[in-house]
């Protein structure tokens, strides 16, 4: 069975690129039921001498791709069943690599025609909550999507969308709101009979904000959420401005190691334990490669709730809740991240704090590893 795993977007890439037609039998292709198989077997990979000894029998070079688009065919599962781990005899196996490497520049267009069509559907979504609140006129739709077809980095899709006291979601965000969404009362939840946090310095004068442009000002100026209920209605606030000031900077990855396979927080294994929320010193005894599944594995840690892009788990003392935002380049590394929105609160008592943590993985065989936080804005 195959290891290596494909987005739809890359299914239908290849897909259009092949005619719709499976590349053995030549036979119209269900996009919704084919499969894509590896000429050479990509099983190879698992048994280097034996990989070596194949591509110097096919005259290859050894650093030929078995997981490129030189080595992809569509075709019906029967096929692909059929053929299994078996490798062609020369001559058929130099065709059909022949067929696959004179449709690898139609499936990078396609992808790229594929991705302007997703950026178009995100322009859409983002222009129906602006006329939903009154912000653009008809005139001015063909503007806006204009300007998002030559930036499409500038739009970015929320998994968790912002909420506002005029109870209105942001499910999609353009860097050109940024400076308007600071400016909007932030909804702390479900709580509709608050519209704001107090914020206490060291003087103990204290300030109310509402906003995420005053958040940030009050916490510039020294101010601090000082209660255990402020330091709860303070998370929603860190959530927000963090978000927003992470997708000020953001830009679009040059590479993933979290797309394909796509992982998450719920893949407990690649969860290092060092991000679990300690109150004590920080334990520094902790190895690096301890995992939220070695911590479950041992009784350490227990799950509470997993979902789509959501995890909470508990310890004794202390539970933790992980909510995946959006995915993009926030350090300018070229490497895509995740934004998280964190919740961290005692199991038992009315302690509870929350903020933004961003995390990434700098190889496909390496855990998830925490990168800086966004800092907030300069207001």
């Amino acid at each position: 069975m195959s290891k290596q795993s494909f987005t739809a977007a890359q299914r239908e890439a290849i897909w259009l690129a092949h005619s719709k037609k499976c590349a053995y039998t030549r036979e119209l292709l269900d996009i919704s039921n084919f499969h894509i198989d590896h000429i050479i077997p990509e099983t190879l990979n698992s048994n280097p001498e034996l990989r070596s000894d194949t591509l110097e029998k096919l005259n290859l070079s050894q650093d030929f791709d078995l997981l490129g688009w030189e080595n992809l065919l569509p075709c019906r599962p029967g096929a692909n069943l059929q053929k299994s781990a078996e490798v062609f005899d020369p001559a058929h196996t130099h065709f059909f690599l022949g067929v696959a490497a004179s449709k690898k520049t139609d499936i990078v267009d396609n992808l790229k025609i594929i991705e302007q069509r997703k950026i178009r559907g995100r322009a859409l979504i983002l222009l129906q909550q602006c006329l939903e609140r009154g912000e653009l006129t008809a005139v001015e739709i063909a503007q806006v999507l204009e300007q998002y077809r030559e930036e499409p980095e500038a739009i970015f899709e929320l998994l968790q969308g912002m909420q506002f006291t005029d109870e209105d979601e942001i499910t999609v965000v353009s860097r050109a709101d940024i400076e308007t969404l600071r400016d909007r009362s932030v909804r702390l939840g479900e709580n509709n009979h608050i519209n704001g946090v107090t914020l206490t310095n060291d003087d103990d004068v204290e300030r109310f904000v509402s906003t995420c442009r005053e958040y940030d000002e009050a916490l510039s100026q020294g101010f601090y959420a000082k209660t255990t209920f402020d330091m709860k209605m303070a998370s929603w606030f860190e959530h927000q401005c963090g978000l927003l000031s992470a997708l000020e900077a953001a830009d679009s990855p040059e590479k993933s190691f979290i797309a394909n396979p796509k992982v998450s927080v719920i893949d407990l294994s690649l969860m290092p334990f060092y991000l679990f929320p300690n109150l004590g010193d920080a334990d520094d005894s902790i190895e690096s490669n301890i995992s939220y599944q070695d911590k479950v594995d041992d009784g350490t840690l227990t799950i509470k709730r997993v979902s789509q892009n959501l995890l909470r788990i508990e310890s004794s003392s202390m539970g933790q809740q992980l909510i995946e935002v959006t995915r993009a380049d926030f350090n300018s590394d070229g490497i895509e991240d995740i934004l998280l929105f964190e919740y961290c609160y005692a199991t038992e008592g009315t302690l509870g704090f929350g903020g933004v943590k961003m995390i990434t993985r700098f190889s496909s065989t390496g855990m998830f590893e925490l990168i800086s936080t966004p800092t907030p804005c300069d207001c």
